[in-house]
């Protein structure tokens, strides 16, 4: 019997347990609902316990009993976690540290993605798994490794990444000269002589922006590459879907990565008072592929590893469970199915406990499961609609703006969700958050805040052609500030917004500690943050002015036309109620309309094959109201619903037109 989606799973480790409890297991996950289970990620050492001798018996007897039971796999690549005899072997796969220390065999990420040894043995064991169950029916997809970033933030720093490093860079800047004047090594006396001179960018000193994010680039196409290796072992043996499971952190180039993917899989723990920015990363992800993205990993109530990270009100697992399939997924998987009986995360939340008892949340994980039955024909034959918005949201300017933060306390996640997403989505401002390598033709109206760099993936030719024929091109704060290489430019603050946005830069001041006064066409006044570009207009509209100080005068935010289009830009990150009434206007004129819902309803519209309609929850544990201009049906209870109507708490709907 095929399993279709939504899937409803968890992670499951049956290399953990003996046979009974796996035939208990999956009785309870039956009775739970689950429909799919990751396993092998980290069963390595099981898998072959002993150079080139495989076991993968005990695995098709799980795979078989669960296929029995109507619950499909995702398979694995064990990657993660080399087994001892092979680190023993060869103990120059383990990762070094930028402090000279090398990673001990016992935790995971800790076998370095360049190693040639490594990747044999790697090639090796994923070969074998695939020949396995590459033509299983009951294995509906592959999972790559697990997590894959840079350890330790500077990532693996052996020799063999050293010289990789260096022969990139000799490959990028052809001459060593080439590379000193791009950036501009004069300063401090950092001149290279040669390719051979470039060092690993230790953590323990000040090193130059343009090399740390040079490092960081390659650490990044490291694991891209080592992610690829195995991609094309599986599109060679097996028949399903490709992925690798990702976390909400700085270290990969998420774009990148997905155009060797078939599927986007996607991991994260979010708590009561942050559920919302786990709404962003997924409207990030989303755009990534044109097929639905799999949520592989969050929690059903508390996570952590040593400790229990707190009590998660009841609701949250089931509005936590819908939030992926809401925001255009196709599966959520919980970590863990049976938590750990021994090991280094013994306290992490799950769906039963190591004793097999059901946790105070397995009835909500019930309910999930009869809900997403119910929906599922409609949420299978429709897709959320795209509004026409999209954010630039860069993993290059997360880098960049590590190592040059320019403003005191910022970071750029952090002020990207907080100042700008969480705005929209109040709003009910729908965004697609974009790549600055993504496509623009989606898209009516796009916002590029603390975006240094506009030379990234050729945007800045692409979004000025974009403009020329009708975008709506919202820019800065903090944006065209940097080269590539992440310089300044010498002849002007920016690179081209002058040009383009018809405004002269007169002053830039930090807006730490002093916030400055802005007064608006309408007369009103409000406070700047972040950052204070003062422009002398040449051609552009002052929208907003600065009242008082150097900048007294002198335009914060500016209007354009260029062709059929216009560019606004901000000289300084406006209020929360400033930013998002000038969004709502832009949006207006642009035809996007958001749904009447109150700031805690996230309301995601829908249309395809099975008609329209809008998946509902509310993510703030607080009563909300929606707003509905024609008669609905929710799926799931069979109530019908018009006009102003109570969102209750924590709910999920599913509301489809009559």
């Amino acid at each position: 019997m095929k399993v279709l989606p939504p899937y409803l799973g968890a992670a499951y480790y049956p290399e953990d347990w003996p046979l009974d409890k796996i035939d208990e297991d999956i009785a309870l996950m039956k009775e739970a609902g689950i429909n799919v289970v990751r396993v092998g990620e980290f069963a390595w050492s099981r898998m072959e316990p002993e150079e080139g001798v495989y076991d993968f018996q005990w695995l098709h007897t799980v795979v078989n009993k669960l296929a029995e039971a109507g619950i499909a796999v995702i398979m694995c690549t064990p990657t993660c976690t080399p087994p001892i005899w092979l680190v023993e072997k060869y103990p120059e796969v383990l990762v070094v540290h930028d402090d000279g220390t090398r990673a001990q065999h016992g935790a995971r990420r800790h076998a370095c993605p360049n190693n040639r040894v490594y990747r044999q043995y790697c090639e090796k064991i994923v070969t074998k798994l695939a020949e396995e169950f590459g033509n299983d029916e009951n294995v509906i997809g592959w999972q790559i490794d697990n997590e894959m970033y840079p350890p330790r933030g500077r990532g693996c720093c052996c020799p063999t990444c050293h010289e990789k490093f260096k022969d990139t860079m000799r490959q990028q800047f052809g001459t060593i000269e080439n590379l000193n004047r791009t950036w501009g090594t004069d300063l401090w006396s950092q001149t290279y002589q040669s390719f051979e001179q470039l060092p690993i960018p230790r953590s323990d000193t000040w090193h130059h922006p343009s090399l740390l994010t040079a490092w960081m680039n390659f650490q990044s196409d490291s694991y891209i590459e080592f992610t690829k290796v195995q991609v094309d072992i599986l599109h060679r043996l097996a028949k399903q879907p490709v992925g690798t499971d990702m976390m909400p952190v700085n270290g990969l180039n998420y774009y990148k990565i997905s155009q060797v993917l078939d599927v986007v899989q996607f991991n994260h723990y979010n708590s009561m008072e942050n559920l919302w920015q786990a709404a962003f990363w997924m409207d990030f992800i989303r755009p990534l592929k044109q097929v639905p993205f799999w949520n592989t990993e969050t929690q059903t109530c508390w996570n952590g590893s040593t400790t229990a990270n707190g009590y998660k009100e009841k609701g949250f697992c089931r509005v936590n469970s819908w939030l992926p399939i809401a925001l255009g997924g196709e599966a959520n998987l919980y970590w863990l199915w049976r938590a750990h009986w021994s090991g280094q995360e013994l306290m992490h939340g799950s769906v039963i406990s190591s004793s097999g008892r059901p946790l105070h949340i397995f009835d909500e994980v019930k309910e999930v499961s009869e809900g997403f039955r119910k929906a599922g024909e409609f949420l299978n034959n429709t897709r959320p609609v795209k509004s026409g918005l999209a954010v630039h949201f860069s993993g290059y300017a997360w880098w960049l703006f590590e190592f040059q933060p320019m403003v005191n306390g910022f970071r750029y996640a952090d002020k990207m969700m907080n100042a700008v997403y969480r705005p929209l989505m109040e709003a009910q401002l729908r965004p697609d958050i974009i790549d600055p390598a993504a496509s623009l033709e989606d898209y009516k109206v796009i916002l590029s805040p603390f975006l240094p760099t506009l030379e990234e993936s050729g945007l800045s030719e692409r979004i000025k052609n974009w403009v020329y024929n009708g975008g709506t091109w919202i820019v800065g704060p903090l944006s065209d500030i940097r080269t590539i290489h992440a310089t300044k430019y010498v002849d002007a603050p920016f690179g081209y917004l002058e040009d383009w946005g018809k405004v002269y830069c007169k002053y830039q001041i930090p807006g730490d500690p002093r916030d400055f006064i802005v007064q608006w066409k309408d007369d009103h006044t409000s406070r700047g943050s972040i950052w204070y570009d003062g422009f002398e207009t040449r051609g552009a509209e002052p929208i907003a002015v600065y009242t008082e100080g150097p900048l007294s005068g002198l335009a914060a935010v500016t209007r354009c036309e260029m062709g059929k289009g216009q560019i606004i830009i901000l000289g300084t990150m406006p209020t929360k109620e400033d930013f998002q009434r000038l969004l709502l206007n832009v949006a207006k004129e642009a035809g996007i309309l958001p749904v009447v819902a109150s700031s805690n309803v996230l309301a995601v519209p829908r249309s395809g094959k099975a008609g329209s309609g809008m998946v509902v929850l509310e993510i703030e544990n607080r009563p909300g109201k929606l707003t509905l201009e024609r008669e609905m049906i929710d799926i799931i209870t069979g109530n019908v619903y018009k006009g102003d109507m109570d969102i209750p708490p924590y709910s999920a709907m599913v509301l489809v037109e009559k």
